[in-house]
């Protein structure tokens, strides 16, 4: 199962220290027995700043474990950042047992819709998700991992729906 986290973070001057403490809990994150891999993202040319977090859960019983509750899952230890999310969404798909490996060189390109037979742009065969736990804030989610070289600013806007995120961390894995 794909878990995936969305934020809209609105606060330049708090957005430093969300991303440091966001650092060191991906590492709690990765310590929790049912987590496999976990990697965060940045939205390209988006403002306020957009992020996407995504990791790889054995099952949804994940949330209910004693390890998740141990590190405060399911948004308690970040509290103090909540009045700077515009956004906040935690969602659980199934379709994949693994989030796709992206390197620095490469870019997401994300896009909800309430069918998996939306056309993505570029010709690309998307991963798609069905949307199974959480927020559910879509039922279904397509993830196309793309080279980001020639991705500008006019690509991007003609793409239309959809948002394209370049890695902000590198990925994590046991």
């Amino acid at each position: 199962m794909i878990y995936m986290v969305d934020h809209v973070f609105a606060n330049p001057q708090t957005e430093p220290a969300w991303h440091a403490w966001y650092s060191g809990y991906l590492h709690k994150l990765m310590s929790v027995p049912g987590f496999g891999s976990a990697q965060r993202f940045k939205a390209i040319d988006e403002t306020p700043h957009r992020f996407l977090a995504m990791y790889s859960v054995a099952s949804a019983e994940v949330y209910q474990s004693e390890g998740y509750k141990a590190i405060g899952g399911g948004g308690s230890q970040s509290a103090r950042f909540h009045g700077d999310y515009n956004l906040w969404t935690r969602n659980l798909f199934e379709g994949a047992d693994d989030v796709p490996a992206v390197n620095e060189s490469q870019c997401v390109y994300a896009v909800d819709s309430a069918t998996p037979d939306r056309v993505v742009p570029f010709g690309a065969k998307p991963l798609w998700l069905k949307s199974v736990g959480l927020h559910q804030t879509t039922q279904y989610r397509a993830v196309v991992v793309l080279q980001a070289d020639g991705l500008t600013s006019a690509r991007i806007a003609a793409a239309g729906v959809g948002h394209f995120y370049m890695p902000f961390t590198a990925r994590l894995g046991k």
